[in-house]
């Protein structure tokens, strides 16, 4: 995760890119649409999860920020650990992330952009 904050997002590799641009996009459309924005792509499932369950304030930067924030580096590290199969460890930073009910949801929004990246 470390090495992820203030890089570059062009120096990121195409899946974490993808992650990253789709994660901000939503964002901005959920703070234009607000709560009652659907979606149930696996994404808007993490992302809710994020937005309901989240136990601290999540900020993601704007589609055209040019460098990844550390709340984006977190996030994009727990999409890395399930990417790798480190189950634990994704739990783990989950656990960190939203309460206790949003835990499954997360990971399951995650586990669904795999292979999508």
């Amino acid at each position: 995760m470390y090495d992820l904050i203030d890089r570059p997002i062009n120096e990121l590799p195409a899946f974490e890119r993808g992650v990253l641009d789709r994660a901000r996009r939503w964002v901005h459309a959920f703070s234009v649409a607000g709560p009652e924005m659907g979606g149930d792509d696996a994404l808007s499932v993490a992302m809710h999860a994020l937005d309901r369950g989240s136990v601290a304030d999540i900020v993601l930067q704007r589609p055209c920020f040019a460098t990844v924030e550390e709340p984006e580096a977190v996030l994009l590290g727990l999409w890395r650990l399930v990417r790798e199969g480190r189950s634990a460890a994704a739990r783990a930073v989950a656990e960190s992330l939203v309460d206790e009910s949003h835990v499954g949801i997360l990971l399951d929004g995650v586990a669904g952009m795999i292979g999508r990246g």
